[in-house]
């Protein structure tokens, strides 16, 4: 029986360290993140956030960033000197600097307990207290609440549009035509983006889509080229150009940026191939 109890004992502080989480009041100076390699450590912010890796880390691949309901879970696959990673919160835009750094795990050393970033926004009293509280509940915006709120904004009179938590105005990371399509639909469309919207870790691009041949166009999603979660079509067929019915609108949908929803897959080959050719005729 006795040593049932010690067991039971010993479970219990197991389990109670397990739960520990160190809180990080953020004061707007960057804040220090220890990590082990090879072992995943998680940063909880109360919000959905978006990572912003550099060119560089991504090219080392020093660490894995993964974002979920408010938390990022950084794994390094070596250990490195301080790297800087800027967090932005989705509901309020705000942004939160982090220095990484990586070290190897000594033998019988524990493991890191999590992190919460904690803001003087955020109205938490004291560290017990945004331990022991819950996390306040935000409101889910899903692709088709982005899908329906930009179609609103597009095609409803102005009277309907409303303003809706969690769903903002992004700048389009492009400017001018792109290619969205392989396919016949590639030379016989023009597309441009016209607005972006963010919400819910998601991004949507809504593309102005414009027949300009003298031929009715069948659109498919299969030709799309480029990368996306969702896409929703507002017609799927366009008339010859110059008739009514030759343009319609594409709502795209990522969990990526838009400076990389917005480079067809295909985008450098096809460059490539086509200087090539122009070279060789030349």
């Amino acid at each position: 029986m006795r040593k049932f109890i010690i067991t039971s004992v010993a479970l219990l502080c197991a389990a109670t360290s397990s739960w520990a989480e160190q809180i990080v009041h953020y004061d707007n100076l960057p804040v220090t993140i220890e990590l082990h390699n090879g072992e995943e450590r998680s940063i909880q912010f109360g919000s959905h956030v978006q990572v912003g890796i550099t060119k560089g880390q991504q090219v080392k691949k020093l660490f894995r960033a993964q974002s979920a309901q408010g938390a990022v879970h950084f794994l390094p696959y070596e250990a490195f000197d301080k790297q800087r990673v800027q967090i932005r919160r989705m509901d309020d835009g705000k942004v939160i600097l982090l220095d990484l750094i990586a070290t190897d795990k000594a033998d019988g050393e524990k493991s890191l307990e999590d992190v919460r970033i904690v803001l003087a926004s955020d109205n938490v009293v004291s560290s017990d207290d945004a331990a022991a509280s819950m996390p306040e509940k935000v409101e889910l915006i899903t692709p088709i609440d982005l899908t329906r709120y930009a179609a609103q904004r597009l095609y409803g009179p102005t009277r309907l549009h409303h303003d809706q938590a969690g769903i903002s105005e992004t700048p389009l990371a492009v400017k001018g035509a792109v290619r969205i399509f392989k396919g016949p639909a590639r030379y016989k469309t023009l597309s441009k983006p016209v607005v972006a919207y963010q919400g819910g870790g998601y991004y949507l691009a809504a593309l102005y889509i414009r027949n300009v041949s003298d031929e009715t166009v069948q659109l498919d999603y299969l030709d799309l080229n480029l990368p996306f979660s969702h896409a929703t079509l507002q017609h799927h067929s366009l008339e010859p150009q110059g008739t009514p019915g030759d343009s319609t609108v594409l709502y795209l949908i990522s969990e990526r940026s838009l400076k990389e929803t917005l480079y067809p897959w295909t985008y450098y080959q096809d460059l490539k191939r086509e200087t090539q050719a122009s070279v060789a005729d030349s």
